[in-house]
C-alpha cells in the first residue's frame, strides 16, 4: 500500500514540478533530445556502413571497398606497400557524385608515380550475398610525391549516381607507373 503511494506521489510531483519549469527551460530541454536523436541516428546509421564496409573488405581478393556514409578509412595491400584508403568531401553535383578519394602510404617515404582503378556502383542484396550493378570505372594517375610521408587526395567524378544510389567505391590494381 505504502509502495502505490509513494509511485503516486512521485509521478504527482514530477508533473508538478514539470508545471513550474519555466516554458523557455522545457523548450530548450526538448531541443536538446531532439538534438540528441539526430546525433544517434546518425551515428547508427554510420555504425551500419562500417559493418558492411568491414564485412566486404574480409570478402574481398581485388582491391578495397569504401562505402559512402562509413567515414572510416580501408586498408590495401599494394605493390607500393601497405596503403590507408579513405573517401571525404561526398557530395552530389549535375554529373553524379563528386568526391576526393583520401591515399596515405603508411611508410615515411614520399609515394612513387602510380596507378589504379576506381569502380563504383550499387550493391543489391546483402553483405554475404550481393550483386554488383550499374558499375562504372575510371583509371587514374597519381605524380610521385615528393614529400614524405607521401599522401595524395585524388579528385573522382562518379558520374550517373547521386551519393544516395551510390553503394560502393572499389579501388584497385594499384601499381608503380612504368619508369
Amino acid at each position: 500500500m505504502t509502495r502505490r503511494y509513494l509511485k503516486l506521489l512521485l509521478v504527482g510531483s514530477l508533473f508538478t514540478l514539470s508545471a513550474c519549469a519555466p516554458q523557455s527551460e522545457v523548450r530548450q530541454m526538448k531541443q536538446s533530445v531532439n538534438t540528441l536523436n539526430t546525433a544517434m541516428n546518425k551515428l547508427n546509421k554510420e555504425t551500419v556502413k562500417i559493418a558492411q564496409q568491414n564485412a566486404l573488405n574480409k570478402k574481398s581478393s581485388s582491391g578495397v571497398y569504401l562505402l559512402p556514409g562509413a567515414n572510416t578509412p580501408a586498408r590495401l595491400n599494394s605493390q607500393l606497400g601497405m596503403l590507408k584508403m579513405s573517401l571525404v568531401n561526398v557530395a552530389a553535383n549535375a554529373e553524379g557524385t563528386r568526391a576526393t578519394l583520401r591515399i596515405q602510404g603508411e611508410s615515411n617515404d614520399p609515394l612513387p608515380a602510380f596507378s589504379g582503378t576506381v569502380e563504383w556502383g550499387q550493391i543489391q542484396g546483402t553483405t554475404d550475398s550481393f550483386d554488383e550493378v550499374n558499375v562504372k570505372n575510371q583509371l587514374f594517375t597519381v605524380p610521385a610525391s615528393a614529400l614524405a610521408p607521401g599522401d595524395v587526395d585524388i579528385p573522382l567524378q562518379l558520374s550517373g549516381l547521386t551519393p544516395e544510389q551510390l553503394g560502393f567505391i572499389r579501388i584497385h590494381d594499384i601499381q608503380p607507373a612504368a619508369q
